[in-house]
């Protein structure tokens, strides 16, 4: 019998209902504590400011134009009701920091990056969207596919006194497909590994501070057609397609990588525009959010066993997915 992990650490997770409620359940055993009303639209993103007071939730209208930002109060793990905070013209992402929330937007006028802040107006800044986006201090890092689609391009955004500030940073390399699909894991400052999909297998390369190296290939092709995100949990990266997520270790002495896949017995939402969020981790464990529900994956420190937590019951809930630690 596979134990389960032995972590007390508690973690609770935001993401939705089958009625398209907010819902909050916990991280272990996926049960719902409290949940408020949607708004109608279709969930595509969720995030939780650092201090964990509030949830903002994007919803889309039937035709994908457009969608409507909202806020709800988190109060000890329990969601309030949802009031509205801002329209949106097009697809839309969003990441929540101290000094407001980014809304990462994919309009008719063109990609643009701004920062909501209560009591200003936010003003725009032509960007290229991204696929993958991180906190570094005071910066939002970014690994874009450039603004003709054709280069994948870290680049870096900060809020000033002047108003958002984006830079264009190392130049990784054309993607190995068209519509690009490539993801970017920190693991420093300097470095993180940039997966993408080569010849319909997974590649992972090694980013630093001059660049990309070499492609080394995970085996678990052909037929590979994507990659909708990617993490890191312990000493394993974590990569999800449309389908499998698989759990690949890392530090191997002969440079090569030991890796676990697991069926995940439902699709995964193509994240085609902006980056994914229905990977997410918490303490030892992985939860992935497909069309079935929500799964929970093991994953053991030091190359220990990787499986499904069958005690998990997320039938009933569906992403986009945020996860946080309870407070004690």
């Amino acid at each position: 019998m596979k134990r389960i992990s032995s972590t007390e650490e508690a973690w609770y997770g935001v993401g939705f209902g089958l009625q398209g409620e907010v819902v909050v359940f916990e991280g272990k055993t996926g049960a719902v504590t409290s949940s408020a009303e949607g708004g109608g639209g279709t969930p595509r993103d969720v995030a939780v400011d650092p201090g964990a007071s509030r949830v903002w939730v994007l919803e889309e209208n039937e035709d994908a134009s457009g969608g409507e930002i909202r806020v709800c109060p988190l109060d000890a793990g329990a969601v309030g009701a949802c009031a509205h905070a801002a329209w949106v013209d097009g697809g839309a992402a969003l990441f929540a920091t101290d000094e407001g929330l980014w809304v990462f937007e994919q309009g008719t006028y063109g990609p643009r990056w701004k920062v909501l802040r209560e009591g200003t107006i936010a003003k725009g800044v032509y960007a290229p969207r991204p696929a993958s986006v991180w906190r570094e201090g005071d910066r939002m890092e970014v690994l874009s596919y450039g603004v003709n689609e054709d280069r994948l391009t870290r680049m870096s955004g900060k809020l000033t006194e002047n108003g958002l500030v984006v830079t264009t940073g190392l130049d990784l390399g054309a993607p190995a497909l068209q519509p690009p699909t490539a993801r970017f894991v920190p693991l420093s400052a300097e470095s993180g590994l940039l997966w993408d999909v080569v010849g319909g297998d997974v590649a992972a390369r090694e980013v630093g501070a001059e660049g990309a190296g070499a492609a080394v290939m995970l085996g678990v092709g052909p037929g590979i057609e994507r990659i909708e995100a990617a993490a890191v949990l312990g000493g394993a990266a974590l990569v999800l397609s449309t389908n499998t997520l698989w759990v690949v270790e890392l530090g191997k002495e002969n440079g090569g990588f030991d890796v676990t896949a697991v069926a995940l017995e439902g699709e995964v939402r193509r994240a085609g525009t902006f980056f994914s969020r229905d990977l997410a981790t918490a303490g030892d464990r992985a939860l992935v959010a497909t069309d079935q529900g929500v799964r929970a994956i093991m994953v053991e420190k030091d190359g220990g066993p990787v499986f499904l937590d069958e005690r998990f019951e997320g039938s009933s809930l569906r992403g986009p997915l945020w996860v946080g630690r309870a407070a004690n």
